[in-house]
């Protein structure tokens, strides 16, 4: 019995050839193979299969809430426009893991609220690599070489353990942006032109390394934050900029 219970969990979850072309045979759980709409019911799952490539504007749409894409380490290549991955109010709670997302416009963005990102690589996109919406948390991505801005979160989110590098071209860009009420935590930011690190008022800054900002500040806060064991050093117009009154600010290194 126990053999025969695995073998269905398998068959359940393998390959088959129907007319040519593979189908999964799951109900929860379906293959992408190329750009497409995503709008399977809310708590579905989708997997990259292959490397994908868009030769137009977005790559993959989601349209149904509470989705999870799971790169499985492979790539979403762009020709410099469109989304590689977007999702527009009212969908929400989408996550997105592990691979890559290249060369479009913006990597990945997803509007709504509760979103999650993680062991991802935002890169080489012509404007943002990360837009997403309220309370999203961002973990263990990797954004570098995207033209305009790297990371952007908006109010309550929360952005850790990540690494931006190379972002940005004018002095209005942003290596990493987090909203008002967000937690930033453990993140390493170096060769931004523009801002390194900006946070708004009512978030907690905690141990993060902004550095070689130039032109451009190192952190910039708006108060009343908490800023605490952050490092911002060697950054052209200023390591650490507080605006406004009520800052929490408690052993920075910020010569």
């Amino acid at each position: 019995m126990r053999i025969a219970s695995r073998i269905q969990f398998v068959v359940a979850l393998v390959w088959t050839f129907i007319g040519g072309q593979a189908v999964w045979a799951g109900d929860t759980i379906r293959p992408i193979e190329s750009c497409s709409v995503l709008d399977a019911q809310s708590n579905s799952s989708y997997v990259l299969v292959r490397n994908i490539f868009s030769s137009g504007q977005n790559c993959l749409v989601v349209n149904a809430s509470n989705i999870t894409i799971d790169l499985r380490g492979f790539s979403i290549v762009g020709n410099g426009n469109g989304v590689g991955i977007v999702a527009n109010i009212p969908v929400e709670g989408i996550t997105v893991r592990n691979g890559i997302v290249k060369g479009f416009a913006v990597g990945i963005s997803l509007g709504g609220s509760g979103n999650l990102v993680e062991e991802m690589h935002v890169d080489n996109n012509t404007d943002t690599g990360m837009l997403l919406g309220t309370s999203s948390i961002v973990h263990h991505v990797i954004a570098q070489g995207n033209l305009n801005n790297g990371i952007i979160v908006t109010a309550a989110g929360t952005i850790k353990d990540s690494v931006l590098r190379f972002n940005g071209n004018n002095p209005a860009s942003v290596g990493l942006s987090a909203g008002s009420g967000s937690t930033v935590t453990g993140n390493t930011i170096w060769g931004s032109i523009g801002t390194g690190l900006f946070a708004s008022l009512g978030s907690t800054v905690m141990g993060n390394s902004v550095s070689d900002t130039n032109p451009g500040v190192g952190m910039s806060i708006i108060c009343p934050s908490n800023v605490k064991d952050n490092t911002a050093t060697a950054n052209t117009s200023a390591n650490l900029v507080l605006t406004g009154e009520g800052c929490n600010v408690i052993d920075n290194v910020a010569p």
